[in-house]
């Protein structure tokens, strides 16, 4: 039972030959299965933060739409958001440190005529 060529076989062919070690297989597949479920995991994570900021601004848009104002708000301009004397929100171009109505929160109107909110304003 002599093979011919045996250095071109890619297994050994002879009692003699060098041994031959079969990969762990099982391991392989563990660590691999391990870093996708991490991959996935990773993505739910940040699909799901996705999912929340786009419900915050969602909300906030509406928050807008539903406050009364009395002008046409120009993109990339920032408004200010105020409880009124009649408990009826209404948005503003007069800044917070302008006067002493209650302010809710400042926004910022984008070419997709959604409202950004801003957290911090300079």
């Amino acid at each position: 039972m002599v093979v011919e060529n045996p250095e071109s076989m890619l297994y050994p062919t002879n009692v003699g030959a060098p041994s031959f070690i079969i990969p762990d297989v099982i391991s392989h597949k563990d660590t691999r299965s391990k870093s996708a479920s991490d991959y996935f995991k990773s993505k739910l994570q940040q699909i799901k933060e996705e999912y929340l900021g786009l419900v915050d601004l969602a909300n906030d848009t509406e928050l807008i739409y539903n406050a009364k104002y009395n002008f046409i708000p120009i993109v990339g301009n920032i408004y200010h958001l105020y409880i009124g004397s009649d408990s009826k929100n209404f948005l503003s171009m007069i800044e917070p440190s302008e006067w002493s109505m209650k302010h809710i929160a400042s926004y910022r109107f984008t070419i997709d005529n959604t409202w950004l909110k801003i957290d911090n304003l300079k």
